[in-house]
């Protein structure tokens, strides 16, 4: 392993009255990225921090030689390690909010990035607009491995794992992570809002192909909006948005599955007919018009009438979504709410329309989904009344 200690650069260490609250912090990262990897560092303080290189630079590519260094000992006296991917944006006071995520959550492992446009995307977002602090991860979706802290004993097997496996080849760290923690019976956790954004750029194991890939809600973005203190648990139905496309994913048995269709397949299992999906655009001249804007403004009807379904879809799912269990309150935020309502027509069109078009239309397509969410509410009601 090539560790290179990240010494006095950056802030000055925290008080110590401060530092048993911080994991230790790991930034993995390509050579190719050290610059990179190595400004993120220098944002963090604490006396136990480090840079890890991959050791087989010249290998192909496999972040999981990697994250297998970054997880795997000297802990010293951390209870938790964190590990941050090199190109990860941290949120304002991130280490603060990073040891609060700890303290109310210290024997679970917990991430702090979804992709806005993949499994668990949908389920961070369902928790924003409900107002929940937390959404517990699609347990068969890979693992959102930017940024994740596990409790020391965790990181310690998984690291010891990650080496097993590398023995037989490379697979990906967030494939390896997640079924890692399903074969434990571990849940992932993952805070909302999202505690990082993904910075972009050049990937280096060729997941330029999915586009854009931000968060479906970060905490900057949100204007810095309270996360709630309840978790949005495991749910029958998600709607998902994905390339132009709308599905919804359930599971598949009780061995914890899930499986994506084609959202008409599967929003039954709500109790819901897609007949009554398809027709809330044309019962009322509000959404109607708004798809007649933007088509005229140059988002194609097609794309439009998929961000108003996965919206009505949206709009459903929290309507049905059974009282927490815990002790704290579903009050969205507004700030993180509004963040959400953005990001369902951004993460599930950018590969498709590109951000330039979405953020030109961005007013009647945000009015659009706020329709939407409101045909879907009402559309449950009626279904449970």
């Amino acid at each position: 392993m090539t560790q290179i200690s990240a010494g006095t650069h950056g802030r000055s260490p925290a008080p110590a009255r401060t530092a048993p609250r911080l994991p230790g912090i790991r930034v993995m990262a390509h050579p190719r990225r050290r610059d990179q990897a190595e400004a993120l560092l220098a944002r963090l303080h604490g006396a136990d921090r480090a840079l890890v290189l991959d050791p087989e630079p010249e290998g192909p590519p496999g972040p999981l030689r990697t994250a297998a260094a970054a997880w795997a000992g000297p802990y010293g006296e951390a209870r938790h390690r964190l590990v941050l991917q090199d190109d990860v944006v941290p949120a304002e006071n991130f280490l603060d909010l990073v040891a609060e995520a700890v303290r109310s959550r210290p024997d679970d492992p917990i991430a702090f990035y979804s992709n806005w446009n993949h499994w668990n995307g949908s389920a961070v977002r369902l928790a924003a607009l409900s107002g929940a602090g937390w959404a517990q991860a699609i347990p068969d979706e890979y693992a959102p491995s930017l940024a994740v802290v596990l409790p020391r004993a965790l990181a310690a097997d998984f690291a010891d794992h990650a080496q097993r496996l590398l023995a037989h080849g490379t697979p990906p760290d967030d494939e390896a992570l997640s079924a890692f923690l399903r074969e434990r019976g571990r849940a992932l956790f993952i805070a909302v809002p999202n505690l990082v954004e993904h910075r972009g750029g050049d990937s280096l194991v060729g997941n330029d192909v999915q586009g854009p890939r931000f968060s479906p809600c970060f905490a900057d973005d949100a204007g810095g909006g309270r996360r709630g203190s309840s978790t949005l648990q495991a749910l029958d139905f998600y709607p998902h948005f994905f390339k132009g496309h709308v599905y919804g994913i359930v599971p598949t048995g009780p061995g914890g599955g899930h499986t994506k269709a084609y959202w008409d397949e599967t929003v039954q299992r709500t109790g819901v007919d897609p007949v009554l999906v398809r027709e809330a655009a044309r019962r009322e001249p509000t959404p109607a018009a708004l798809l007649r804007d933007l088509a005229g403004a140059g988002l194609h009807i097609h794309h439009a009438t998929a961000a108003w379904t996965a919206a009505v879809l949206y709009g459903i799912t929290l309507e049905r979504l059974p009282a927490p269990t815990d002790a704290g309150s579903r009050v969205p935020d507004p700030a993180v709410r509004a963040r959400a309502v953005e990001t369902i027509p951004l993460g599930g069109l950018a590969q498709v329309v590109g951000l330039p078009l979405l953020h030109r239309v961005m007013e009647p397509l945000r009015r659009l989904t706020e329709e939407g969410l409101r045909a879907g509410a009402e559309l449950a009601a009626a279904t449970r009344g």
